[in-house]
């Protein structure tokens, strides 16, 4: 048979194939490179989530708070030793409606009458309609105003939830004065008027 020469070039293509097949059946790194990619978006997703969720369960909580603390006034339930000052009524009347994990210190309470008799409930919006009177987020500087029976009363109640979503915190995001801290304010109100209720609860002078 003839004997023929395999060129040193051909010799080497299949050692070169091989490798080249290995590089690209190789695996590894590879899903390090990918988490590294979608790592920081799959938790800036969860966090965005997260901080929705809390803000929804927030909301419902402060509303349904309202709604009970509002309901106490109304019917005249108020007891004087549990509700003598702005800071027991939270302590002791509000802040036990709220959801476990929620710090009463970040509730924001303003108890107003209405004078029916003048402005009504006009008193409390803005002169052109835009939107609610702002209430300074300072309890050192809101009302409480229980008042007799049969009183229009209007009681708004806010919440500091705290904001760790960049995202939230650049958009929504409020400094609270005092702590320090970014956040944003969950709000209910409550406008009712007082039962013709005899004995029980008290009023105050404001």
């Amino acid at each position: 048979m003839p004997n023929f020469k395999v060129p040193a070039r051909a010799r080497r293509r299949p050692a070169l194939d091989r490798g080249l097949a290995a590089f690209r059946d190789c695996r590894s790194g590879v899903t390090a490179i990918e988490f590294a990619v979608a790592g920081p978006i799959l938790f800036i997703a969860m966090l965005e989530i997260f901080q929705g969720g809390l803000f929804l369960y927030s909301s419902a909580a402060v509303e349904r708070a309202t709604v009970a603390a509002a309901r106490t006034i109304q019917v005249g339930n108020l007891d004087p030793k549990k509700a003598a000052d702005a800071k027991n009524f939270r302590e002791q009347i509000l802040c036990p409606a709220l959801m476990p994990g929620m710090d009463c210190a970040n509730v924001i309470t303003n108890l107003q009458t209405a004078d029916m008799d003048g402005k009504g409930y006009g008193a409390f919006v803005k002169p052109d309609l835009s939107g609610p009177v702002e209430v300074p987020m300072d309890n050192n500087q809101t009302s409480y105003c229980p008042a007799l029976p049969k009183a229009y009363q209007y009681l708004q109640v806010f919440y500091a939830m705290p904001l760790f979503s960049p995202f939230w915190r650049s958009t929504v995001g409020q400094r609270r004065s005092g702590s320090g801290q970014t956040v944003v304010f969950v709000r209910a109100a409550a406008a009712f008027r007082n039962e013709p209720y005899t004995g029980g609860s008290f009023s105050t002078s404001c």
